[in-house]
């Protein structure tokens, strides 16, 4: 979804109702594709927005540009939630399995849905997305630092390997929202106590993804 509007003045009518259409078009379009893939089309995404197709297309030239501009919003949202977690604990927050495990849980229950990746897009990353993806990257590592002085996450444990894990842990469910969320978290516990037991047992993890390979898994 778009960033908020970086003054406090109402937006004119027309530009509040865009933002507001954009709002809709980017929550369907994270819904359906999650649902259906990315075989889904414009007009599903139109259609469970509850706009026209044309208001899509006016804004978005391709449903390629459209799913572009879902992965920005959700790794920038993710940026934010890294960022919110290290002020936090700054201030002496206790997060009782961790960070890293504070964070994937505020995923699983705060974000709209899964983080889609587009389909694998030729050329270089756009300098938005790239710039959202380095402060991701740079939250997470941050968070895993605290973990391991904490003895919550072995060594080896990589800023990739929380996304991979996140990918896991937040599938797109036939359920209800919240029981699909329940499901999530009972996972994620598991995987928070495995954690921890690798941490006290001095485990040493082989060498795991680098970010690189996790960013350029959508970009050529």
């Amino acid at each position: 979804m778009p960033e908020p509007a970086t003054s406090d003045r109402p937006l004119p009518g027309r530009q509040r109702e865009a933002r507001s259409n954009d709002v809709a078009v980017l929550a369907a379009a994270r819904e359906v594709l999650s649902t259906k893939g990315h075989d889904a089309s414009i007009a599903d995404i139109a259609r469970h927005a509850g706009v026209g197709v044309g208001s899509i297309y006016r804004r978005y030239a391709t449903k390629e540009a459209l799913v572009e501009a879902l992965h920005l919003h959700a790794v920038k949202e993710a940026a934010s939630r890294t960022t919110e977690l290290a002020r936090e604990l700054e201030k002496g927050a206790e997060v009782d399995d961790g960070a890293v495990v504070a964070f994937l849980a505020r995923q699983i229950t705060g974000a709209g849905g899964p983080i889609l990746r587009p389909p694998r897009m030729a050329g270089p990353i756009p300098t938005e997305l790239a710039a959202a993806s380095d402060e991701l990257g740079a939250g997470l590592e941050a968070l895993i630092a605290h973990d391991r002085a904490a003895g919550l996450v072995p060594a080896g444990l990589t800023a990739a390997d929380v996304m991979q894990l996140l990918q896991h842990l937040r599938p797109a469910l036939p359920l209800p929202r919240a029981d699909a969320d329940a499901l999530h978290l009972r996972y994620l516990d598991l995987i928070a106590q495995g954690l921890r037991a690798q941490a006290d047992a001095g485990v040493v993890l082989d060498a795991g993804p680098g970010w690189d390979e996790w960013v350029g898994a959508w970009h050529g």
